[in-house]
């Protein structure tokens, strides 16, 4: 989301016109001649199009007509700059009124008209060029978007135009981000920001500072987007700009529900719908009735979710947009799960998936990356004939200062005899430093590289991991509501309803094992997040315990709990979530291994150096030295096999220690081969307490 306008831009407007009634005042009380400047065609014009951009901001409804009027009186003028600024500004203004065909027809009626060498000329055309990419833009087709901020970017670096390469920086910033390349989109939207505040664009560096903390909240980076959007809303209620109020609030209240607090971001959305229901911009009036019905759904509210969602469809047909069509199914799937219709619910995420496909597809995000290395190479070919120039204007310089020397060497030759001499050994030592440094240089660049090359490796297998699971999950939670569909439908067909009840339970394994990866992924790149309150962790272990007893019942075998006598519980400062798989990680490592008729003793007691200790020790084969070599290593497998043909990822043990590390505690084995082993997980005591027995069977 762009912020269109700025407080700055309306205060001059406003002047503007105070200005013109004084001076219609005056001229009025004392006639005098005339002020051609003032009265000018292209004054009039200027005048117009800085009114219309005021009021996109506030009644972008009324900035229509005198966007028109401009382009009626520059036409009447025949003055081609004024055309084209006209032409620009009245697509703009019916762009941020939604009204996208009769936009892109008057681009397209400015871009077909001729237009001179002029530097003015050639950077209002880039402008028109710029809207046309905007409109791309708003409607999600972003392949088409991004050759025309790449021509308005060439034009703006080469004739200097700082405003318009800022503009056009923040967009391709926005582009990159919708397609999930962040750290292009961090990239642009850095040199857009410095390039602000070089040149003291206020506004637009707000705009950007919006636009990056949309960024940084998309990447779970809470604590850096929350001030920049606060900045942002404080600004623009100061303004009482209320286009950009709005945008703020829907930012809040998206940064919340990104954040999983969707009570906090519902008062953020409703406000932001009451403005654009004032300002009557129906894409973002859309806009805001999929938040807040997104927000209802996930609070359980889901008829006021499927409500909202109705009065948004028709303005989502009329704008024909991808992404907005995404958006939109993609509510409406979440809606119908949180009514317990979970057929709507698949249906609607299907149409989503299509749609999010045609926006974000594979193809669209190649089309734009050879779009962009082209452009790459075209500067950069730029740059080669300009430090070829400068290199041919210092070889005439040389050529010059030779002949020079030539002329005085030929009088003072005993002199130069000496010199030369000097010279010579001079050159020599000067020669082997450079031979030194050059070695130096290239011994740590190769170093360089070498590290350089690892980090990319190590941060690209965590990207791939991170993709591959994230596009696992959906398929996987479409399966298992397929089976679960499938399953209640199928009550009276025994062998059907049977084999929908598997499918669904080896989904849902194979969806723990997706969150397993996402999990190693997180804690491998140092974004494992933890929620911590004060939890009993004996009664945590029992609560596991008593969940795995049928499956260690279905091998024969018992899971014994024991915890140390006392009446006050073991208390420790943690993530109950995350020491639930610690605990269950454990257990299932010691029944898998374990032969049937054995017992896995489960222990929770409090050390005497206050700590609290977790025990599980298992009567199975031991580890041998090669397996506790690798034993923490993710995809690691042990030496022997599971004794009830279960299967082995290798990620249990790796996770259960990096999760109890990130818990400020320790992982450690006991086993010798034969005699079973016991794992040890110590985490700081977080009060003085005791704790229980208990047995599950």
């Amino acid at each position: 989301m762009i912020p269109v306008d700025s407080p700055r831009r309306l205060r001059l407007a406003f002047a503007s016109l105070a200005l013109a009634v004084a001076c219609s005042t005056a001229s009025a009380q004392s006639p005098g001649p005339a002020n051609p400047v003032a009265d000018s065609p292209s004054a009039r014009i200027d005048a117009l199009i800085r009114q219309a951009r005021a009021l996109d901001a506030t009644e972008p409804a009324r900035a229509i007509p005198l966007a028109r009027e401009a382009l009626a009186l520059a036409q009447n003028t025949h003055t081609r700059l004024d055309e084209l600024r006209a032409l620009a500004q009245l697509s703009e203004s019916l762009r941020r009124n939604s009204n996208y065909d009769e936009a892109r027809r008057v681009t397209d009626t400015g871009l077909a008209l001729p237009v001179g060498n002029s530097a003015a000329e050639r950077l209002a055309r880039a402008a028109l060029v710029y809207e046309s990419g905007q409109i791309y833009w708003n409607r999600g087709d972003y392949t088409a978007a991004e050759p025309c901020y790449l021509e308005a970017q060439r034009t703006a670096e080469e004739l200097h135009d700082t405003s318009l390469s800022i503009r056009v920086l923040n967009s391709r910033g926005i582009v990159a981000r919708h397609q999930k390349l962040f750290d292009q989109s961090e990239q642009h939207h850095r040199a857009a920001l410095a390039l602000a505040e070089q040149n003291n664009e206020a506004d637009l560096r707000l705009q950007i500072r919006n636009n990056l903390a949309i960024l940084l909240y998309d990447q779970h980076r809470f604590d850096e987007a929350r001030p920049l959007l606060e900045e942002n809303l404080r600004a623009h209620t100061a303004s009482n700009n209320r286009r950009s109020m709005a945008n703020a609030f829907i930012n809040l209240g998206s940064l919340e529900n990104t954040a999983a607090n969707p009570a906090a971001a519902l008062p953020y959305f409703e406000k932001a719908l009451a403005l654009r229901l004032e300002l009557g911009v129906p894409r973002h009036i859309a806009s805001a009735r999929l938040s807040v019905a997104l927000t209802l759904a996930r609070l359980g509210r889901a008829d006021e979710a499927l409500a909202q969602l109705r009065l948004a469809a028709p303005i989502a047909e009329k704008m024909g947009s991808h992404e907005l069509f995404g958006n939109l199914y993609s509510a409406f799937s979440e809606a119908h799960a949180a009514h317990g219709d979970f057929r709507e619910a698949l249906d609607y995420q299907r149409r989503a998936d299509k749609e999010n496909d045609i926006v974000a597809g594979e193809k669209t995000a190649t089309t734009i990356a050879e779009l962009r290395e082209r452009f790459d190479a075209e500067k950069r070919s730029r740059l080669i004939a300009e430090l070829h120039a400068a290199q041919q204007k210092k070889d005439a310089e040389l050529v010059a200062k030779e002949t020079e020397l030539r002329r005085t060497r030929a009088e003072r030759i005993g002199l130069a005899s000496l010199l030369i001499l000097g010279l010579t050994t001079a050159i020599a030592i000067i020669s082997r430093q450079r031979a030194v440094a050059r070695a130096e240089r290239r011994i740590h660049e190769e170093t360089r590289r070498a590290r350089d090359a690892a980090e990319q490796a190590t941060a690209l297998k965590s990207k791939l991991l991170d993709l591959a699971s994230h596009d696992l999950k959906a398929p996987l939670v479409g399966t298992m509501m397929t089976a679960e569909t499938i399953a209640e439908e199928s009550a009276d067909r025994p062998a059907i309803a049977e084999r929908a009840q598997a499918l669904h339970a080896e989904s849902q394994r194979m969806l723990g094992l997706v969150q397993d990866l996402l999990d190693s992924s997180a804690a491998e790149s140092g974004r494992l997040e933890l929620d911590r309150a004060p939890l009993d962790l004996a009664a945590l272990a029992a609560d596991v315990a008593a969940a795995f007893a049928d499956r260690a019942a279905r091998k024969n075998q018992r899971i014994e709990v024991v915890a140390a006598a006392g009446d006050a519980p073991a208390l420790i400062d943690g993530d109950a979530a995350r020491l639930r798989q610690v605990v269950e990680n454990l257990l299932s490592n010691a029944l898998k291994f374990s032969p049937a008729g054995t017992t896995t003793h489960l222990t929770v007691c409090r050390g005497a150096n206050g700590v609290v200790r977790l025990e599980v020790r298992d009567e199975g084969p031991g580890l041998t030295p090669e397996d506790r070599a690798g034993l923490f290593l993710r995809f690691r497998r042990l030496s022997a096999a599971p004794t009830g043909g279960e299967s082995s990822t290798g990620l249990g043990l790796a996770l259960a220690r990096d999760l109890v590390v990130a818990h400020g505690g320790k992982l450690d084995v006991e086993s010798t081969p034969g005699h079973g082993a016991t794992f040890s997980a110590e985490f700081p005591a977080a009060a003085q307490c005791s704790s229980f027995h208990s047995k599950a069977p």
